[in-house]
C-alpha cells in the first residue's frame, strides 16, 4: 500500500523568485512603450490645450470687441493668453515636457480674425505636434 503526502499548498521560494523574475523582464521591456506612449499622450493633450486657448481668445475678442493675443515662447512650457491694452491676463503651462518650439504671437482682432495665417510648434523629446490658424480664423490641431 502506497501512501501520498498530503496536498502541498503554496509555493517553493525558487517558484516565487522564478515568477518574479518573468514579472520583472516583462515590465522592462513594456517601460520604454510605457513613456513613448506617455509622451504622446502629453503632446496631444498639449495641443488640444492650445487649440482650445486660441478658440477662448477668439471668442473673448468678439464678445468684447477687443483685441486678443496669445503669446508662445520658444523653448518655454508656459504661454500668455490677454487682452491687448490690459484687462485680462493669463498665463497658461503646457503638460510636462512640452515646449514651444519657435516664439509666435497670435493676435485676434475685435471680430475675431487673425491678423495672419500661423503654424504653432510644440515638442517634447518623442515628437512635435503642430496646431494651425488659418487667415479666415480656423484653429486646428495635428498631433502623433
Amino acid at each position: 500500500m502506497t501512501v501520498f503526502l498530503a496536498d502541498r499548498r503554496g509555493m517553493s521560494l525558487v517558484e516565487l523568485v522564478a515568477a518574479l523574475l518573468i514579472l520583472g523582464v516583462l515590465l522592462g521591456l513594456a517601460y520604454p512603450s510605457w513613456q513613448r506612449f506617455q509622451a504622446h499622450q502629453s503632446l496631444r493633450y498639449g495641443a488640444a490645450q492650445v487649440a482650445t486657448d486660441l478658440r477662448e481668445a477668439q471668442e473673448r475678442a468678439k464678445a468684447e470687441r477687443r483685441e486678443y493675443r496669445v503669446t508662445f515662447t520658444s523653448g518655454s512650457s508656459q504661454y500668455r493668453v490677454e487682452r491687448t491694452g490690459g484687462g485680462f491676463s493669463h498665463l497658461a503651462e503646457l503638460p510636462r515636457g512640452v515646449t514651444g518650439a519657435a516664439d509666435a504671437t497670435v493676435t485676434f482682432s475685435a471680430f475675431g480674425r487673425p491678423d495672419s495665417a500661423y503654424t504653432i510648434s510644440l515638442q517634447n523629446s518623442y515628437g512635435s505636434a503642430t496646431v494651425t490658424v488659418t487667415r479666415g480664423g480656423g484653429i486646428r490641431y495635428v498631433a502623433p
